[in-house]
């Protein structure tokens, strides 16, 4: 026969108020961890977009580069080749009488005879070159219909802005691109190359280095390649 004298009830444990606290508390530091991995993984992409704007725009200055010499290179504006530009010759007037009120001379009315008379030759204009400069290059490519008209920040979903650095005091500079020229020096000088930003009206019609660098979350500089445009 079974002993029941050492049988025990059985207790319900009941949750008391320091471990519902706890147990809301745990909950709330579980969708913290989740939001904040949430905002590290959008930070992440966005940096990733940054910095694949940067490769598609040095793609583009390297197929430029090999293919904006040839004849019929679209855009043209981004091509070699120079910008004619027609200059009007300036035609000799005619010469004005400076008495109109006097009496016209006897060799002035006398008929001119048609054998001497000969055609004169009519101005033509010149065609002056002159070289291209990269304003009317950036905007055929960054307008509607250019090959880079798509892109946009990642950041804010605007058009990406062009800018002269990345500036960490500045959090407005983020997801921006800065194109610089790399000039080399004189011979001798202690600094090989000077870099300055590239501006509308720098000419391009001869090969220059790019160096092309994107602003990340926090402004701060990526640099994506250096090459020759």
């Amino acid at each position: 026969m079974d002993d029941l004298s050492n049988s025990k009830p059985h207790q319900v444990k009941v949750l008391t108020l320091p471990d519902l606290v706890f147990m809301v508390f745990l909950l709330f530091c579980m969708v913290c961890v989740a939001w904040v991995g949430r905002l590290a993984y959008q930070e992440g992409m966005h940096n990733e977009g940054t910095k694949r704007n940067g490769e598609l725009w040095a793609k583009w200055f390297a197929q430029a580069a090999q293919d904006r010499g040839k004849a019929g290179y679209e855009p043209a504006s981004c091509s070699v080749s120079a910008l004619p530009v027609v200059t009007p010759v300036a035609t000799q007037a005619a010469p004005v009488n400076p008495n109109p009120s006097a009496e016209p001379s006897i060799e002035a009315q006398l008929p001119v005879k048609s054998e001497a008379l000969t055609p004169t030759a009519p101005s033509t204009p010149l065609l002056v070159p002159t070289p291209r400069t990269w304003g009317p290059c950036l905007k055929a490519l960054t307008t509607q219909g250019g090959p880079l008209a798509n892109l946009v920040n990642p950041f804010n979903s605007k058009p990406i802005a062009l800018v002269a650095k990345c500036d960490m005091t500045d959090r407005l500079l983020t997801g921006s691109l800065v194109l610089e020229k790399i000039q080399p020096t004189p011979p001798g000088s202690a600094i090989p190359t000077v870099n300055s930003p590239l501006t509308e009206s720098d000419p391009i019609d001869q090969k220059m280095q790019i160096r092309i660098t994107v602003c990340d979350k926090g402004a701060y500089p990526i640099r994506i390649a250096e090459l020759e445009f």
